[in-house]
C-alpha cells in the first residue's frame, strides 16, 4: 500500500510524463539526439521541483513557457497558466531559473532560441492523516 509520499511521488512521475508528452510533439521529435536532450532537460528541471511551505495543500498545475539560447542559457520565463495559488506559481517559475544552465540544444534544433512549454504538476498534499499537536498548558 502506498503512503502519502508514495502517492505524491507517483503523481509527480505522471506530471513528468505529461511534460515529456507535451514537449516532444512541439519540437517535432523524430530523432534520438533531440529526445535524449529533452529527457535530460526534464530531469534537470524535475530535480529542482519543491512544494513550497507557504502554499495551499490543494496543489495544481502551472504551465511555464521559457526560452533558451543556443548555448543553453535561460533567456526568459513566463507563467502561461496558473495553479490558482501564487506561491505555487512562483515556485514553478523559480524551478526553471534554478535548473539553469541547460545543456546546449542539439544541432538538429536550428532556431537561435528555443521556446519550451513545461507543465509543472504540484500534487495535492495529504494532511488528513497528520495529527496536529498543540502546546499543552500545564
Amino acid at each position: 500500500m502506498q503512503g502519502a509520499s508514495g502517492f505524491a511521488s507517483a503523481v509527480r512521475k505522471v506530471g513528468l510524463a505529461l511534460a515529456i508528452m507535451s514537449l516532444l510533439p512541439a519540437l517535432g521529435m523524430a530523432d534520438g539526439g533531440k529526445e535524449v536532450w529533452i529527457k535530460s532537460l526534464l530531469r534537470q528541471l524535475n530535480a529542482q521541483r519543491r512544494y513550497p511551505v507557504g502554499a495551499t495543500d490543494e496543489g495544481g498545475t502551472a504551465k511555464v513557457v521559457f526560452r533558451i539560447d543556443r548555448a543553453g542559457h535561460l533567456v526568459s520565463t513566463a507563467l502561461v497558466e496558473s495553479t490558482g495559488d501564487p506561491v505555487l506559481d512562483q515556485e514553478a517559475l523559480a524551478m526553471v531559473k534554478h535548473a539553469q544552465p541547460f545543456a546546449p540544444p542539439p544541432p538538429e534544433l536550428t532556431d537561435s532560441e528555443l521556446t519550451l512549454l513545461l507543465p509543472v504538476v504540484f500534487a495535492p498534499r495529504r494532511t488528513s492523516d497528520v495529527i496536529k499537536l498543540h502546546a499543552a498548558t500545564l
